[in-house]
């Protein structure tokens, strides 16, 4: 939104409010990041009328002056615009309020474009959203094949949140529960914490068990319970529900394929024993800017043998 007294300035919106003057720029501004850093060391943008660095954050109201030739981004610009119009399937919401966006992951679509995936969950909501001030960003992450829950920021300030929080960096996580299919007939009766070191594997750049002593070990902890035990296709699985303490990369595939019980469908880690990867983002409890703490829950999209009724369920708040 510009505003109407100074053709030359842009108003900050509460959604773009505690970014960097930098990444403010390069979203509204098309301009290569050398010019806009030039511009900004020789005073031709300006603050509330005064001087600012490249990395000084700006409030929600801020009104941030640009040179008078400087090109706005127009609204709806970006790849993210054309790839929807492409027919790229609308994102699954679950939940969304003026600051998050809770997604119902399919399994088969990764979260980030990169290497060999043109198609994502960002590139979705940069699609989706194109005109918003703020382009919806993922928070989190869940392995591609993985589904369920998912979040997205609306806001610069709500990703940051967020992005802390789920990541336990401000106090205890929230409870992230999910829903697995293993491989044989888990032997514990009672609720188990699993404990291990898992560091990256250099040479395959898998996660493997390490030694509390490797430099790049970091500890990873859940809780396991059983819900049910089941013969599928004359083979034994388990259901169990996987509460995360700690957030590594692959860190259920790996600690239960490391007792013995790799979770269904999982080509790296077990066997590839059914067609997808039996793994869900089934239940979390979301802190939201403000103090609010919603509990969200989304059944698993398992058909047929796989279906598997959700454990204990919660009324949303």
């Amino acid at each position: 939104m510009e505003n109407s007294k100074d053709t030359g300035a842009l108003a900050v919106s509460r959604a773009e409010a505690g970014q960097k003057l930098l990444n403010f720029l390069q979203r509204r501004i098309s301009a290569p990041a050398s010019d806009l850093h030039r511009w900004i060391r020789t005073g031709q943008v300006r603050v509330n009328g005064a001087r600012s660095k490249a990395f000084d954050r700006l409030s929600e109201g801020d009104m941030v002056r640009v040179p008078p030739f400087a090109e706005r981004q127009p609204a709806g610009s970006g790849e993210g615009a054309s790839r929807r119009e492409h027919g790229a399937p609308l994102l699954d919401i679950v939940f969304e309020n003026e600051d998050v966006i809770v997604i119902a992951k399919p399994a088969g679509l990764p979260v980030q474009g990169g290497t060999g995936h043109t198609d994502s969950i960002a590139a979705r909501l940069a699609g989706e959203r194109a005109r918003a001030d703020f382009v919806p960003a993922p928070v989190h992450r869940l392995d591609k094949d993985t589904s369920g829950l998912l979040v997205a920021g609306k806001t610069y300030a709500a990703v940051r949140l967020l992005t802390d929080a789920l990541a336990g960096r401000a106090g205890t996580p929230p409870r992230k529960e999910y829903l697995a299919w293993v491989e044989g007939a888990w032997p514990h009766p009672e609720k188990r914490e699993l404990y291990d070191f898992l560091a990256k594997d250099g040479t395959t750049k898998r996660m493997r068990a390490a030694s509390e002593k490797e430099a790049e070990a970091k500890e990873a902890r859940c809780e396991v319970t059983a819900l049910e035990k089941r013969r599928i296709h004359d083979r034994e699985y388990t259901l169990l529900l996987v509460r995360l303490l700690t957030g590594r990369t692959h860190q259920i595939r790996v600690q239960l394929a490391l007792r013995g019980h790799p979770i269904a469908g999982d080509p790296w880690y077990g066997k590839g024993s059914c067609e997808s990867l039996k793994l869900h983002a089934f239940r979390l409890e979301l802190p939201l800017p403000g103090g609010e703490c919603r509990s969200l829950e989304l059944p698993p999209p398992w058909k047929g043998e796989w279906k598997a009724a959700c454990p204990g369920r919660r009324p949303q708040r």
